[in-house]
């Protein structure tokens, strides 16, 4: 499962969980536990990265063949093909990238939904004409019960959009001008624009809609999206009461009313006094009741367990270093085609290979020095050694090694005899295995589904260490290659394609 497969499969996971919460508990809990869920689905979906854990659901789905793999050796040892002609060379790391037209449609639609979005922000801004409110006993009294650090700018504006609050860095809170200073409704509109900013739902905002760009073809992200507005909404109604108490809940339900009447709809990237779902903010504010905070913490914990179960990818582990059965693979060559061997070396071939008939004496052969990783000699490569455009940052890096074309769960061989000096999880590399070899050279294997050797093993030339994945920051199942000679790395094709057999 590649990074994206597993941020979008994740985020949608958390995204139903929250909707499952939302609608079996939502009068029993917090308010404010609702945005903070819906923040936790949306960051999950800007991270493309696999977070495997032994609690993941996939773990059920990902062990297959591992002790039947584990320790066999390929059938026929496949040197590196001839790729030292120029021409092949070049026709081979040269060839032309493949925009796919789902990609094109993606960016199209992303790039029209931000820039509708950036530019309805920027025409909303310039319309604002706003003068900065002379605080009063009740402005002083609001800002020292939230206890802000950097009080927040109060203006008032004839805009229609008021009241409401925009701005990440220095958020500004726009008041109706016709409102007056030390009346009711001047007290409460304040104090629930004061708990936006308190609980910077601007940055909520800029963070749901930034998944909404991506993220426009997943009905889910406006599902959350449109819900996370309302949840922010019914969180500071209730952050209000509970700072002012139960008693001013008529007086609150009636300034809604009265806002209400004049806003319009809710403006992108703001938070407004009279936002959103005007009939289930009033019945919450007359069913207010304090809720016991471990109501939110028993609901947050069991949360984070289910999204562990059904958002995260599968971990498995590294094989116990069981001393695998090699067979020698120069005898299964040497066999004559009248020999009574199987179709393909499976489970049972071990004992296929002691009750087959060889002869006395096997012909001389020569054996490559190194064999190709792969079984498919032919496998394309992806990515050649050297300077590139990362294809997952889209930064300029140095590429340490070669990317094969693999599809996931291709046998991975071992390219010489050699020592596993480590097995296990890298958060770019994901699953990896480092050989060691004769001379001080080592070699690398990395995006890998599955590892089916342990550090300590010794390995054979040819023989099955691995199956291939898409594992840590790949965008699709192939295989990284990657040789180092005295810790110094060097391009795996045109090293091992030049030592003597």
């Amino acid at each position: 499962m590649t990074g994206l497969q597993a941020a979008i499969l994740g985020g949608s996971a958390l995204i139903l969980l929250v909707l499952a919460l939302r609608l079996g508990l939502q009068r029993h809990l917090p308010r404010r536990l609702f945005p903070a869920l819906w923040c936790a689905a949306a960051v999950r979906l800007l991270l493309p990265v696999s977070i495997p854990t032994r609690l993941s659901v996939w773990n059920l789905f990902e062990r297959t063949s591992a002790s039947s793999a584990a320790g066999a050796v390929s059938r026929a040892l496949l040197p590196f093909p001839d790729l030292t002609d120029g021409a092949a060379m070049e026709a081979v790391l040269q060839a032309p990238a493949r925009v796919s037209p789902l990609f094109i449609v993606w960016l199209a639609g992303t790039v029209l939904l931000a820039a509708y979005v950036s530019t309805g922000c920027i025409f909303m801004v310039r319309g604002f004409r706003s003068a900065q409110i002379a605080p009063c006993p009740s402005m002083v009294a609001l800002l020292d019960l939230f206890r802000f650090r950097k009080s927040p700018r109060i203006r008032a504006t004839s805009s229609r959009r008021a009241p409401l609050t925009f701005g990440v860095l220095r958020p500004v809170i726009l008041l109706p001008e016709g409102l007056a200073a030390e009346s009711e409704p001047f007290r409460l509109v304040l104090a629930h624009e004061l708990a936006h900013v308190k609980r910077r739902d601007c940055v909520r905002k800029l963070l749901f809609t930034v998944c909404l760009c991506l993220y426009w073809w997943n009905p889910l992200v406006w599902c959350m999206v449109i819900l996370a507005g309302r949840d922010m909404e019914l969180a500071c109604d209730e952050a209000v009461l509970r700072a002012l108490g139960p008693g001013c809940r008529k007086a609150y339900a009636l300034t809604l009313l009265s806002m209400a009447a004049r806003s319009p709809a809710p403006a992108p990237l703001t938070a407004s006094f009279s936002g959103s779902s005007l009939s289930r903010r009033i019945r919450a504010i007359a069913r207010f009741r304090p809720v016991s905070k471990w109501a939110g913490v028993c609901a947050a914990i069991a949360f984070a367990l289910s999204a562990c179960v059904f958002s995260t990818q599968a971990a498995l582990p590294a094989p116990s270093g069981q001393e695998p059965v090699v067979p020698e693979p120069l005898q299964v060559e040497a066999v004559e085609a009248s020999s009574a061997l199987p179709e393909a070396i499976g489970p049972e071939a071990p004992e296929a290979l002691a009750e087959a008939e060889f002869p006395e004496k096997a012909p001389e052969m020569t054996v490559a020095k190194y064999v190709w990783p792969l079984e498919n000699a032919d496998a394309a490569v992806n990515d050649s050694f050297g300077w590139r455009e990362h294809p997952v940052s889209r930064t300029v890096s140095f590429h340490a090694g070669v990317d094969l074309d693999a599809p996931g769960g291709s046998n991975v061989l071992a390219v010489a005899d050699g020592t596993v000096l480590k097995a296990e999880y890298h958060e770019a590399y994901g699953y990896f295995i480092q050989l060691e070899h004769e001379d001080g050279i080592q070699t690398l294997y990395a995006h890998l589904q599955e590892l089916l050797a342990a550090p300590g093993d010794e390995v054979k030339q040819g023989q099955i260490i691995g199956l291939s994945g898409s594992s840590g920051w790949t965008t699709g199942p192939h295989l990284h290659l990657g040789v180092y000679i005295d810790g110094e790395t060097v391009d795996p094709l045109a090293f091992l394609m030049t030592e003597d057999a």
